[in-house]
């Protein structure tokens, strides 16, 4: 049964990933022993096996760090241009002064602006999450609007 480790390799960034196994293949060049090497880099014996392995088979490369996960910008709905104009159409006006119902902008209205502008369809939680990275933040309105202040 293996030891406990002290720390998951898995938990680590990737450039830290990196450099354990650069340390294991050093290891296992001076020593040889995989039960060994485990122990000097504090990490499970299939991680320097299947370490040893890649490296057998594609050398340093085959090693290396590489970036995870989707490309910034890649599956959004909206075009970085199309982004910059609703920001702009919620920052200078009421949704009712675009068309559409209600005084305050909410998910729902930001949706339907949308629709309205470009005729995409997005949900509200990717609406919510539009809102974020644009840096809007839900906030209570300083004076509650009624029909009555409305009109005067």
């Amino acid at each position: 049964m293996e030891e406990e480790l002290k720390f998951s390799v898995q938990k680590l960034g990737s450039h830290v990933q990196e450099e354990v196994r650069k340390k294991i293949i050093r290891e296992m060049q001076r020593h040889g022993d995989t039960k060994e090497v485990a122990k000097i880099c504090e990490c499970s014996l299939s991680h320097v096996q299947s370490t040893w392995k890649k490296y057998k088979d594609g050398g340093i490369k085959a090693i290396s760090s590489v970036k995870m996960g989707r490309p910034k910008g890649k599956g959004c709905k909206l075009e970085p241009k199309q982004e910059e104009t609703i920001k702009k159409l919620i920052t200078e006006k009421t949704p009712e002064e675009s068309g559409l119902s209600g005084y305050l902008w909410g998910r729902t209205e930001v949706c339907e602006l949308v629709k309205q502008k470009y005729g995409i369809e997005i949900a509200v939680r990717t609406i919510g999450d539009y809102l974020s990275k644009w840096n809007f933040t839900p906030q209570r309105p300083k004076k509650k609007i009624t029909d009555k202040t409305r009109q005067q």
